[in-house]
């Protein structure tokens, strides 16, 4: 019984460290996981809708309309971050682009929208673990270090079996 257990908490080690990786691969140019059609992203600045320990799973969407909460990269800084506005007005410019004035007076083009608020789905606590696990530091850790132990241990552990033989 404590051998099932085991075996199934190393098959879930592994699974995790395969999904964290898998994200950490699906990084887009503004360091932010993109799959698909969707956004796996924590926000680094507080607001009164989402926590900073919330993971946020986007979906993306090309039809805003004014009073629509978006997700938006905010490239005017000299580290491109993810913010949350209200949209105050929809200029369309052709099929594809359209210019959205959020309710800071920035004007953004349709392409720098993530999506909204009303297609994200919100997994609390979640984000705390994805920023450890997806951080240099606790993916070196959490993720690596124990698995170049297990290699080293199971190396080890062949040596032994071949000098018992000897």
């Amino acid at each position: 019984m404590k051998k099932v257990v085991i075996n199934i908490l190393i098959i879930l080690y592994f699974l995790v460290a395969v999904i964290v990786t898998y994200l950490l691969l699906s990084y887009n140019k503004y360091n932010i996981v993109e799959t698909d059609n969707k956004y796996v992203l924590t926000l680094k600045e507080k607001n009164p809708d989402f926590k900073e320990s919330d993971l946020l799973v986007v979906k993306k969407s090309n039809d805003y309309n004014k009073g629509d909460y978006v997700f938006y990269y905010d490239t005017y800084a000299a580290k491109v971050t993810v913010k949350y506005a209200k949209i105050e007005n929809v200029k369309t410019i052709n099929d594809d682009e359209k210019e959205i004035q959020l309710e800071n007076d920035l004007i953004l083009s349709s392409e720098n929208i993530l999506g909204k608020k009303q297609n994200t789905t919100t997994y609390k606590t979640l984000g705390a673990v994805f920023n450890t696990l997806t951080s240099k530091w606790g993916y070196l850790f959490i993720i690596i270090f124990p698995m170049l132990i297990a290699f080293v241990y199971e190396i080890y552990a062949i040596f032994k079996e071949i000098k018992k033989k000897k």
